[in-house]
This record gives C-alpha cells, structure tokens and sequence, in this order.
C-alpha cells in the first residue's frame, strides 16, 4: 500500500472513531460558556474557531482535544480552576449563535452541588465563603438556619464561583453539567 494511501486510511479511521464515540455517547459532558443550548444544538452550531476562548478575560474557556470525541474544538469550563465571572464576551464574538447573548440571570451552564459530608459549615465551624462569593447573593446560594448553605437551581448559573472559593479540602461544592 502507498504511504500517501496509508495517511489517508488512517486519517480516515480516526474520524470514524471520533464518531463512533460520539455516537456511543462515551464523550466527557463539558460545562459549556455561558449562552449555550443543549449540547447537540451546540455542537452543530459551534464553529470551533475558538474566538470566545482568545476573548474570555479570565482564562476560564479552554478547547476540547481529541479525548473529547466530537467535542473536540469547542469550549468547555473547569470552574475548579477558573470560575466565570459572567463578563459574556465570548456570546459577543460567537458568529453562529452556539453563544446566545443572553442575560446574565438567565445563564444556566450547570448547578453547584454541595456534599454536605464535606462542607465546613456542616461540621459546625464558620464558614459562608461560597454564600458570601456567589455573583446571585442570597439567591442562588442561600443559608438555611443563618449557618448552612444550600443551593437554588433556579437561580444558580453555574458559574463555579463557589467551587472555586470552598475552603474544604476536598472541596465541598462542585459545579455539575446540567441534564
């Protein structure tokens, strides 16, 4: 077999593969920017140019690689290492409309969770730094008995703020793609 009809078969079999993966639905379920649909109306919108990514001012959007199956080449969050402010310049640059400009009460890319197993306030001791540092104060997170936070998915946008600033080791709050 020629080299040049070797590259190709092989090239070939890899995107098979990312399909098939996908298809499988084996792909990770990425928290996506804020102004995103479902993930399969995202997924066919997204140009994967990676302009929201080059804008974001906090470093918080970073591009799937190949592991992502057909995620690859698009946006996705890690609130544990960079919350989003909800600045929404990524919907701004986005030329599809993958992210809608929308207002920042309406963003939903996922929901906090709390393990209250974890959550310093849970074991008595002093804390409220997820409540205090939530973008929605007094709505999304909210403080049952003045001491104990808990979380309304009807407000939280999933920004990741909390999960970022929780003083538990391990942390108690996650931010969880929305189903």
């Amino acid at each position: 077999m020629e080299r040049r009809n070797f590259l190709k078969l092989l090239a070939a079999g890899g995107i098979m593969g990312l399909f098939l993966q996908g298809a499988k639905g084996e792909t990770a379920k990425l928290l996506r920017p804020p102004g995103a649909g479902d993930e399969m109306s995202f997924l066919a919108a997204c140009a994967r140019c990676g302009k929201c990514a080059e804008v974001c001012p906090l470093g918080c959007i970073e591009i799937a690689h190949g592991e992502a199956g057909l995620s690859m080449g698009t946006p996705y969050m890690t609130p544990l290492e960079h919350p989003c402010d909800l600045c929404m310049k990524c919907t701004e640059v986005c030329s599809t409309g993958a992210l809608r400009k929308i207002p920042k009460e309406e963003v939903r890319m996922g929901v906090a969770v709390i393990d209250n197993d974890l959550c310093i306030a849970r074991r008595d001791d002093d804390c409220q730094t997820c409540y205090r540092t939530c973008p929605q104060y007094g709505k999304a997170i909210k403080l049952e008995r003045y001491k104990y936070p808990v979380i309304d998915p009807d407000y939280c946008t999933g920004c990741g703020m909390c999960e970022h600033v929780c003083l538990g080791n391990p942390k108690a709050v996650h931010v969880k793609v929305r189903e």
